[in-house]
């Protein structure tokens, strides 16, 4: 089965190499023509995968040249792309054709109002890598993945999937997939905070006038998520976990910020 590739950039391009150096076919989709013409005319590099630099040869194209039925899909566009992506996408899709949003987002109500609920499988991608030019991309560091069915169900498909994924890095089925992802939306407010200022992600969650603020915005998010009734879980590889953070007083909470922290030192972009 080929697997698509839809959305190359830093995550789509990382996995699609991790998956092509496996054995699997996979072909790349993007809308950057830059990006494409470089892939296919002269490969796409991933910097530090694994500790060294790769170089593949794939199949890439844009998305208006997609003409066979799509088998496997990853779905990695942004996701304010998403519902223009399941559009270009719907005249391939079939009824074996699966979709998985790496998107790190809550868009997997949006993919299943297009191809139902049981061919949509939701991802939390927890390692990092950027896009850094036309068949250029830059890896991060290792962290794990889960994916889950939006039921919970444990599916001989979602076994394959973690397989493949596997390949790029540690993969756990989890039969609440949407608990992790606003799990990570939640940390995500560290990134948010970071976007105004110019500290790493070290010195910021270390700087003891960033840690009340910070913790504000853990807490709000909280407790959105438990006034929409999700059991949010816990980050391990960030130390982080939202809803003992809410239940701590403010001293032991930001007393867990250390570990928060050290979760990034070994990464290349901090």
């Amino acid at each position: 089965m080929t697997i698509t590739v839809y959305g190359s950039g830093a995550i789509g391009s990382t996995v699609g190499t991790c998956s092509f150096l496996s054995g699997e076919d996979v072909i790349f989709v993007d809308r950057v023509t830059e990006h494409v013409d470089h892939i296919n005319k002269r490969g796409l590099l991933i910097s530090d995968l694994k500790g060294k630099d790769v170089i593949i040869n794939p199949r890439a194209v844009e998305p208006h040249e997609l003409e066979e039925e799509l088998g496997l899909v990853f779905l990695c566009v942004k996701s304010q792309d998403t519902r223009l992506a399941m559009e270009t996408m719907l005249p391939n899709i079939g009824p074996q054709s699966i979709v998985v949003s790496l998107q790190n987002g809550l868009n997997e109500e949006i993919i299943s109002e297009y191809i139902g609920g049981r061919s949509t499988i939701g991802c939390l991608v927890d390692w990092g890598a950027a896009y850094m030019g036309p068949g250029h991309i830059q890896y991060s560091g290792d962290a794990p993945m889960r994916i889950g069915t939006l039921d919970g169900s444990i599916t001989d498909s979602l076994r394959q999937i973690r397989t493949i994924l596997n390949n790029t890095n540690d993969t756990t089925i989890t039969p609440n997939i949407t608990g992790y992802l606003w799990s990570k939306i939640i940390w995500g407010n560290s990134y948010v905070s970071n976007a105004l200022g110019t500290s790493t992600s070290v010195s910021m969650l270390e700087n003891d006038r960033n840690r009340p603020i910070l913790l504000a915005l853990f807490r709000e998010s909280t407790r959105v998520a438990n006034a929409a009734s999700i059991k949010l879980e816990p980050l391990i590889e960030h130390n982080f976990d939202p809803t003992a953070l809410l239940s701590m007083n403010t001293e032991q909470a930001i007393n867990k910020f250390v570990g928060m922290a050290d979760s990034f030192r070994h990464l290349k972009t901090t």
